[in-house]
């Protein structure tokens, strides 16, 4: 039916829907803003240093953890012995008038007490296992954090001896000018010449020692995730 035929009720009707659509539209769009700006206000979880990240990486996949680590679940693995058919609970408390009270017509007291000392061998595996693995970890974070200090008084000997360079290069620059006026004798610019190119050999020494300790970590330490390693101490500063 044509618009000029609708009845005065049918157009009042389709305005109206019209708008509400209106109104969830804009709704949902001061809805959206809003939720965008809360998100943006939250505040984000800092990101974690290199060093932070260096440690994580060789904890959770540095080889010899890794098999620690592999050791305790095989022993948590094992079932309990005594597990499905005895009160544990009772056997635990130790006592031989509680362990008589356990309902086990098939197993005797010597049996009994020998899911108890199996039970408690079983624990002390378990926990010599935990102390062996802290203690592997603790040796192993301490040579890490020995070798990043080694690394550290690499980079600072580097940096200083290119500051050295950069100054003997300028006081080169400007000697050489005394010397053509005449003003300073040839030798003195030699003897600074050679300081310069023994001080370029230190800085050469130092970086291929930065490469050669890098790499040492990374593989040592790094187990699969070496390459990563190496990308995280090549970020330390």
């Amino acid at each position: 039916m044509p618009d000029s035929e609708k009845s005065a009720p049918e157009i009042k009707g389709v305005k109206k829907l019209k708008t509400k659509k209106v109104l969830v539209s804009f709704l949902a769009l001061i809805l959206l803003i809003s939720f965008t700006a809360w998100a943006q206000d939250q505040p984000q979880p800092p990101e974690k240093d290199p060093l932070q990240r260096i440690i994580e990486l060789v904890v959770e996949n540095n080889p010899t953890l890794q098999s620690q680590r592999s050791l305790i679940e095989e022993i948590q693995k094992v079932p309990q012995p005594g597990t499905g058919f005895i009160d544990l609970e009772i056997l635990e408390a130790g006592s031989e008038t509680e362990a008589a009270g356990i309902k086990t017509p098939l197993l005797s007291m010597t049996q009994l007490e020998d899911i108890r000392d199996k039970r408690l061998k079983r624990r002390e595996m378990l926990e010599q296992a935990r102390q062996a693995y802290e203690s592997l970890k603790k040796s192993l974070l301490t040579e890490l954090l020995t070798n990043l200090a080694d690394l550290s008084k690499l980079e600072n000997k580097k940096e200083s001896r290119s500051q050295l360079e950069s100054f003997l290069r300028n006081r080169a620059e400007s000697l050489s000018q005394q010397v053509k006026a005449g003003l300073e004798k040839p030798a003195s610019l030699f003897d600074l010449t050679e300081r310069i190119m023994s001080t370029s050999l230190e800085i050469e020494n130092a970086t291929e020692e930065l490469k050669s300790l890098k790499l040492q970590i990374a593989i040592t330490m790094g187990g699969d995730k070496w390459q990563k390693l190496l990308g995280l101490l090549d970020e330390m500063k």
